[in-house]
């Protein structure tokens, strides 16, 4: 039987220049990690030079360990953790970062998770998607199986703000597109249409993960009526400021 795991791979890959980055924030009781064994668990090729690891303790850090904990990351924690109690007792938590140059696949994903599912069996109690603003109890990440096909919606967000910002409608935004090297997308959109905008959104994430590229000026057919424009995304008195972690590219109707 082949063990080896294959790399999550960008058949459509064009280079950028961009980084790509990563940042998984997991919660312990204090220290549970005396090595690291990835042997049979990450693509040989996997980008090990650029894992950066570490362990903070809450009483060294605490207002910046709360920040990861409370706002509107505990909102979303108390919806997508079966025990948020069990989050505010963590003492501790370990960030797994990498950030690389204009990947050509995504074996810096498959690496930060097979790092997050090793702190996980060791002990810990939930894990922070920090970019994709999701949550995944402990046991979850765990039970990861190294042989899991790459599944875009595994790896990002898609937002629909509950507010409508007049003149635009109800923002719906990706967040974790950084992941790839790749701008997050916003569009603006009628309450009806937000399930519409989410798929839309879905499809073209999936493209830009495979590394295809969104251009400002660039037109995309949608369905046999729409055509969408993608311009810069720049927050200004119309235009919502979501908060997005790095740039964006706004999608708008011709």
């Amino acid at each position: 039987m082949n063990s080896r795991v294959e790399p999550w791979s960008r058949p459509a890959h064009r280079p950028t220049g961009r980084e790509a980055a990563v940042m998984l924030v997991v919660f312990t009781g204090g220290e549970v990690m005396t090595g690291l064994d990835l042997a049979g668990a990450v693509p040989a090729t996997a980008p090990v030079d650029a894992l950066d690891v570490r362990l903070h303790h809450y009483a060294d850090t605490p207002e910046w360990i709360d920040g990861w904990r409370t706002g509107p990351l505990r909102n979303l924690a108390e919806r997508e953790l079966p025990d948020p109690a069990a989050l505010d007792a963590a003492t501790s938590c370990y960030t797994i970062q990498l950030t690389v140059t204009d990947p050509d696949d995504l074996t810096h994903l498959q690496l930060a998770w097979a790092v997050a599912a090793e702190v996980c069996r060791a002990g810990a109690v939930a894990v922070l998607d920090a970019y994709a603003h999701d949550w995944y109890p402990a046991a979850v990440v765990a039970g990861l199986d190294p042989h899991r096909p790459f599944t875009v919606m595994r790896e990002i967000s898609v937002v629909a703000e509950s507010d409508v910002v007049p003149g635009f409608g109800h923002p719906v935004h990706t967040r974790g597109m950084a992941k790839f090297g790749r701008p997050d997308l916003i569009t603006g959109i009628a309450g009806e249409q937000i399930g519409e905008a989410a798929t839309i959104l879905n499809q073209l994430a999936g493209l830009l993960a495979e590394g295809h590229v969104l251009t400002p000026g660039q037109q995309i057919r949608v369905g046999e009526s729409r055509t969408l424009t993608v311009v810069p995304y720049v927050p200004d008195d119309r235009i919502p400021d979501v908060g997005l972690i790095a740039d964006g590219l706004l999608l708008t109707e011709a």
